[in-house]
C-alpha cells in the first residue's frame, strides 16, 4: 500500500490503522468492565432509543449544537473513521432537517454498510489511493471534472488500535491526525469546515499549530459524551483558508 509521505516525521516506525469504536476481545477482563459501563452508560442507552449506531453521534450532535457544523451551504460531508456508521446517520439526520440534500461519504479500514441516505468506501486514509477514490466520489456526486476542492466539511472519529502504552496512542492519533489534514488542505474547500478526534499528549499543541495555519479559526471541546477517563479530545476548525501551502504547515518540499 502507498502511504502518504512527507506529512511530518515517522514516528518510531509505528503503523497506524483506522478502527470503529469498542472493539475487544470476547471473554477477556477487559470486555467485561466495557460491558459493564454499557449497562450503565446513558448514552449507549440513548443510542438504542434513537437508532444511532453508536454512542459516538452524541459527541458529534454537542459539537453541532456548540458549533454549527452542519448549515445550509453545505453539500458534500466526509467522515473519516466512519465505522460502524453513526456519525455518517447524525449528518444525514442534520441535512435532512435543513432540507438539504447532501452528499455524505464514509471512510474507514473495517467494512461497513452506510446508514440511509450515506455512501461507505473501505480505505486507509494514509494512502494516496484512498485520497484519489475520495475525491473522485465527489466529482461524480458534483457532476464535475475538476480536481479537489469539492468538500465543505470533513469530520474524524479516527483512532488507532490502542495499546495501553499512553505515549505510543498519542503517537499513532498523531499520525492519523496529519493525514487526515493533508487530505483537508487538498480537497476542503475555501471557507470548510473540520472537526477532528486526537488522543491529547505531548506533540497535541504541534497539531493545533498545522491547524491553526490552516483555519482562520480552531477551538477544542470534549463533549459530555466523551467518557470521563477518556484522553480522547476534538479540534473543531472553522473557515479554512485559501493561501496555506503543505509545505508551510508541515514543512516538505
Amino acid at each position: 500500500m502507498n502511504r502518504l509521505g512527507n506529512v511530518g516525521r515517522r514516528r518510531h516506525g509505528m503503523s497506524s490503522q483506522l478502527v470503529s469504536c469498542y472493539r475487544f476481545k470476547t471473554g477477556s477482563s477487559s470486555s467485561t468492565r466495557w460491558l459493564d459501563r454499557q449497562k450503565k452508560d446513558i448514552c449507549s442507552k440513548e443510542s438504542k432509543l434513537h437508532n444511532y449506531r453508536s454512542r459516538a453521534a452524541f459527541k458529534l450532535i454537542e459539537i453541532d449544537k456548540k458549533y454549527r457544523i452542519f448549515e445550509k451551504k453545505t453539500r458534500n460531508i466526509l467522515d473519516l473513521g466512519s465505522a460502524p456508521g453513526a456519525w455518517s446517520q447524525v449528518a444525514a439526520e442534520r441535512m435532512n432537517k435543513l432540507g438539504v440534500e447532501a452528499n455524505i461519504l464514509g471512510v474507514d479500514l473495517l467494512p461497513s454498510s452506510p446508514p440511509k441516505g450515506t455512501h461507505f468506501l473501505q480505505g486507509n486514509i494514509l494512502s494516496k489511493r484512498t485520497h484519489k477514490e475520495i475525491n473522485e466520489f465527489f466529482s461524480r456526486a458534483t457532476d464535475t471534472t475538476n480536481v479537489g476542492l469539492h468538500i465543505d466539511l470533513v469530520v474524524s472519529d479516527m483512532m488507532a488500535n490502542t495499546s495501553g502504552i499512553s505515549a505510543n496512542d498519542h503517537l499513532a492519533s498523531m499520525e492519523l491526525c496529519d493525514g487526515a489534514l493533508l487530505l483537508a488542505m487538498n480537497l476542503l474547500k475555501e471557507g470548510g469546515t473540520m472537526v477532528i478526534k486526537f488522543f491529547s499528549g505531548c506533540e497535541e499543541h504541534i497539531l493545533q499549530w498545522r491547524l491553526s495555519l490552516t483555519f482562520h479559526k480552531v477551538f477544542r471541546m470534549k463533549p459530555n459524551a466523551s467518557r470521563s477517563e477518556s484522553k480522547e479530545m476534538y479540534f473543531i476548525c472553522k473557515r479554512k483558508k485559501s493561501s496555506t501551502s503543505v509545505s508551510e504547515v508541515f514543512g516538505t518540499t
